[in-house]
């Protein structure tokens, strides 16, 4: 009874030796090893630059400030016609949440919620960026 030929993973040619042996030699072993891991790798996001830009941006926005807060404890209030002209992006964000009926949207840190048609809060969540 023969046991059937082991062959090379790479060029298929027959392997002699070692039992538990899978290619013929280390150029197979590397070039195999390294097309697989570019068939492994992970192609970005075609706009992820653009993406990180805006992300950034928007935070620099909510750290910096918008003008006219009005400042409640721990928190910023805001007139939401001022935040939308600030230059926020607010389809772009990290996290968000629910804290009760209030949606909050967080860019890192700082967060933010539309409590009415008229007014956003702003606060700065440090946990919120643990990660």
């Amino acid at each position: 009874m023969s046991s059937p030929v082991k062959t090379c993973k790479l060029c298929k040619k027959p392997l002699h030796g070692r039992i538990d042996q899978r290619f013929c030699n280390d150029t197979c072993r590397n070039q195999y090893n390294r097309s697989k891991r570019q068939f492994e790798k992970v192609t970005p996001h075609p706009n992820a630059a653009a993406i990180f830009k805006i992300i950034k941006t928007n935070y620099e926005i909510l750290k910096k400030g918008i003008p006219g807060q009005i400042p409640e404890y721990n928190a910023f209030t805001c007139d939401t016609k001022d935040f939308i002209a600030s230059g926020i992006n607010t389809k772009f964000y990290t996290s968000s949440f629910k804290s009760g009926k209030e949606e909050w949207f967080c860019v890192f840190d700082y967060c933010y919620s539309f409590q009415s048609e008229e007014t956003t809060q702003i606060l700065q969540l440090p946990d919120q960026a643990d990660l």
